[in-house]
């Protein structure tokens, strides 16, 4: 608008001018609004961290850089530090004496310098990693002729003729790959200079095939075992066109790289009914697919809080402000009342009931939000309503988190891995990343060394063994 429309507006009349006025203004705050959902970051929304843009990433630095609480970097006092620990004396290769040459004070030690000792003596270890030889073995066939005349030539044996590599080799290619993120031809690189062995490109992605042949019956049977688990937490990532999966049970984890987002995914994973309780985000697919149990991950909520809360302070509304900040108040009350049943101040039955005045106010601030005039609260209410019987599944059912931090823990280093190797462009590459990961991050999570689980595989693959089992240390 121009001064001689505004000029016009406002010899027009009170009555036009108001209702102009309140048109602007409406434009406004939706305008606002709008430039508020587009600053929405990973730390007051469900978007991922790999979703924010530099401009958002350096603005996050500059607020942190105001905050500082002025201690030293490091260790606090109190805080109880970590030290490598000293192996005992009969597994180290050699221990070598040392002694004072002379007294500082008389300059001399009479007789033998053992019979003056005081006490223990300091234990230094120091640990060095020799040159590293590759072992190589050569078969030699031969063949021999019969009485008969008739030539016959020997036979390797099959472990060897499946590949010129042996296992721990053959799996340290895996380890690399999956656990350090190393890329094929990085993998080449390290192995001729920290191992000095040669590989070609080709050889090693016939070994990673190999591997993830080997790792098919250990896929297999967490797949199997997978829908008969109580509680699962899921989540989901984007992987280049293509979308990795997690799903943690009890004592394993399971991945799947599939083309789709979608519920198809968790039918085909988890059959097509599934009887126990998913532990995931407001994602659309869970409860399109699942129609059981849920329970909506509480830390997604707690950034969906923090976002309305922005909105409103961008559009200078106390209503939406004031219905974010109320919501973000009673989730914080439940979560104390939880980590009071954690410390074992409460039991199952003392949760429930002191968490049912909570539960009431929770669900009469979503109703309320539901007739809001503001967008923003109208829309996330009414969605969240429609979701409200799987808010509170971790107040009456054992075994079942209000959030879903362990899955997104689970899946963080396969992210890691992905701003690496772009994904994956063929079927066959997405097999081999589900089977790699599964089996990594299940031996991380039982504790369990992940490269000699994937040699006892490989082994077990090429003599014809049983494959060895993760569920084993699960149970």
């Amino acid at each position: 608008m121009d001064k001689k429309q505004a000029e016009v507006l406002y010899d027009s009349g009170k009555e036009p001018t108001v209702e102009k006025l309140l048109e602007y203004d409406k434009e406004t705050k939706e305008l606002k609004e709008r430039i508020a959902r587009l600053e929405i970051d990973s730390q007051n929304s469900s978007k991922p961290p790999s979703t924010d843009n530099p401009r958002q990433r350096e603005q996050r630095k500059q607020n942190s850089d105001k905050k500082k609480s002025g201690r030293k970097p490091g260790g606090q006092p109190g805080h109880k530090g970590s030290n490598r620990q000293l192996i005992p004396v009969e597994e180290v290769k050699e221990v070598i004496d040392c002694y004072a040459e002379v007294c500082e004070s008389c300059k001399w030690f009479c007789g033998c310098k053992k019979n003056n000792v005081l006490g223990e003596p300091l234990r230094w270890q120091c640990v060095e990693i020799p040159p590293i030889e590759p072992e190589v073995t050569e078969y030699q066939v031969f063949t021999l002729c019969g009485k008969c005349g008739e030539a016959h030539r020997g036979s390797l044996p099959p472990e060897v003729a499946m590949s010129n590599f042996g296992p721990r080799l053959t799996a340290m290619v895996g380890y690399f790959t999956a656990v350090l993120h190393v890329s094929r031809r990085m993998v080449k690189e390290c192995f001729e200079t920290l191992l000095g062995v040669r590989l070609a490109l080709g050889s090693i992605q016939n070994l990673l095939e190999q591997t993830s042949e080997a790792l098919q019956p250990m896929d297999k049977e967490l797949k199997e075992a997978l829908p008969k688990e109580a509680v699962i937490g899921a989540d989901e990532t984007g992987w280049h066109k293509r979308w990795l999966w997690i799903f943690v049970a009890g004592g394993f984890m399971y991945f799947h790289v599939a083309k789709s987002r979608a519920s198809v995914v968790l039918k085909e994973i988890l059959g097509e009914i599934y009887k126990g309780i998913l532990c995931v985000d407001r994602w659309g697919a869970y409860p399109k697919y699942h129609k059981g149990k849920l329970q909506i991950c509480w830390a997604h909520l707690k950034r969906n809080f923090e976002g309305i809360k922005k909105i409103g302070e961008k559009i200078e509304c106390g209503e939406v402000i004031a219905f974010a900040e109320k919501m973000e108040n009673l989730r914080k009350r439940l979560m104390a009342l939880w980590y009071r049943f954690k410390e074992g101040d409460l039991n199952r039955s003392q949760l429930i009931e002191k968490s049912k005045h909570i539960r009431y106010k929770i669900k009469r601030c979503l109703q309320a939000g539901q007739d809001s005039e503001q967008r923003c609260v109208k829309v996330f209410a009414t969605k969240l309503l429609k979701l409200d019987k799987h808010l509170f599944t971790f107040i009456f059912h054992e075994g079942v988190d209000p959030t879903n931090n362990f899955s997104e823990r689970g899946i963080r280093p396969a992210v890691q891995w992905r701003k690496i190797c772009f994904g994956n462009r063929s079927d066959a590459g997405a097999v081999l990343t589900s089977r790699l990961l599964t089996a990594t991050r299940t031996c991380w999570l039982n504790k369990r060394n992940a490269l000699e689980f994937l040699v006892s595989t490989i082994i077990a693959y090429r003599k014809s063994f049983p494959a060895p089992s993760l569920l084993e240390q699960s149970i």
